[in-house]
């Protein structure tokens, strides 16, 4: 165990990795402060956001940190309920970016949004009404709202006054337009595909499938992921298999049955057998490192998420940790994110517990999309770029021009 209470991981310049995972975990628990002189320079216009904000765990900046250590950074602007004056501040100095707290500084590098952030599709909707980026994996969404609602995500709660809860389907040829269009997108190219968003209605399962199906096999060549409930109907592991999914997300977020009633009332009536279930077999047809399911960190006790993490371990599936974010528009809003002495104490005990287990990892597995997680990058090959970061896409094409 060495300085932080981080562990040394394979990677060359310890002391500078070390730092660079402390300030990850700062930065999720206190936020960034950004000023306005600073965020002129950092965008091309004053209509370019600083972030696309999209769920209640990606409302922040994105930075890449020393050692390849990614953060979503959240700021103000969009969680005044609990970032009010981060020590940690952003500025730019020499053409270079460095998050500065007290006397400690470090070289960071600032990831954009994508150009596509106030571009339409054919039909004058706007592309991020389906496709969200932050890191180098795009989003997308392909129904409206959601039938179920957990009262830490915002996408329940992120609607006009008397919109119904959920929406129903978006057009198919839209969200096939959204993925080429951020798929090729000149400055924050995504290198894989996410397809995720609310639950959809049973009635609509057919279609969710299709949707599945279409983007896996109208862009060979590019990794897609799944994140969804395993509902009888909704996901066919073999089928997926066999179509040339990447890998899954089943995530079970709570162990504690008493506060899952409390918080995610929809998703608890669906039984925990039911996910192991379908987490054993998808790991069974999948593979090691290409399923895993996210476990809330903050809102249950610790020793609660750790024996989720264990279960998890056991069956195959990488747990991945999410750090706790009260979103403003949520029922959570006044509940303080965990502490920085809290992470760590949840990740170097669940390392401990995936350590036991062959083929078992802290996920995700790419190393960008670690932004909003509480994972680090070991230096081995069980963790991966897609392809390549999106900063070095850019400076490769513009070294070919």
């Amino acid at each position: 165990m060495a300085q932080n209470g981080f562990e040394q991981t394979g990677l060359t310049n310890f002391a500078d990795v070390a730092a660079a995972q402390q300030l990850k975990v700062e930065l999720i628990t206190e936020g960034l402060f950004i000023d306005p002189e600073t965020q002129r320079a950092l965008v091309e216009s004053d209509d370019t956001p600083l972030t696309m904000a999209d769920y209640a765990s990606t409302s922040g900046v994105t930075l890449k940190l020393p050692g390849d250590v990614w953060v979503n950074a959240p700021i103000n602007e969009f969680n005044p309920n609990f970032v009010e004056a981060p020590l940690s501040h952003l500025i730019i100095e020499d053409g270079k970016t460095y998050v500065v707290n007290g006397g400690d500084s470090q070289e960071v590098e600032f990831i954009p949004v994508p150009s596509y952030n106030d571009k339409k599709l054919e039909d004058g909707s706007p592309v991020k009404w389906i496709a969200i980026t932050h890191s180098d994996r795009v989003r997308l969404s392909p129904v409206k709202g959601c039938t179920v609602q957990c009262d830490f995500c915002d996408i329940p709660f992120d609607r006009r006054e008397g919109e119904p809860r959920y929406g129903g389907r978006k057009l198919i040829g839209n969200i096939l337009e959204a993925a080429g269009v951020a798929l090729s997108d000149p400055v924050l190219p995504a290198q894989h595909v996410l397809i995720s968003g609310g639950t959809p209605s049973k009635r609509d399962y057919g279609y969710e499938n299709e949707v599945y199906e279409r983007v896996v096999t109208e862009n060979p060549g590019v990794d897609v992921d799944i994140m969804m409930v395993p509902m009888p109907g909704l996901l066919d592991v073999k089928h997926l298999g066999k179509l040339g999914v990447h890998g899954l997300s089943i995530n079970l977020e709570l162990w504690n049955k008493e506060i899952a009633v409390r918080t995610m009332r929809s998703k608890v009536k669906s039984s925990r057998e039911l996910y192991f279930d379908f987490i054993e077999e998808a790991t069974e047809e999948f593979g090691p490192g290409r399923v895993r399911s996210l476990l809330m960190v903050g809102i249950e006790p610790i020793e609660d998420t750790l024996r989720g993490v264990e279960a998890l371990a056991q069956r195959g599936c990488d747990p991945v940790l999410s750090p706790f974010r009260p979103d403003p528009m949520t029922p959570l809003r006044d509940m303080a994110p965990p502490t920085s002495a809290h992470l760590l104490e949840v990740w170097q005990r669940s390392q401990e517990i995936v350590a036991r287990y062959d083929g078992v990892k802290l996920g995700p597995r790419c190393i960008p999309c670690m932004h909003n997680t509480l994972t680090f990058p070991d230096g081995t090959e069980d963790y991966y770029h897609s392809k390549q970061t999106p900063r070095d896409l850019i400076t490769t094409q513009h070294d070919q021009i």
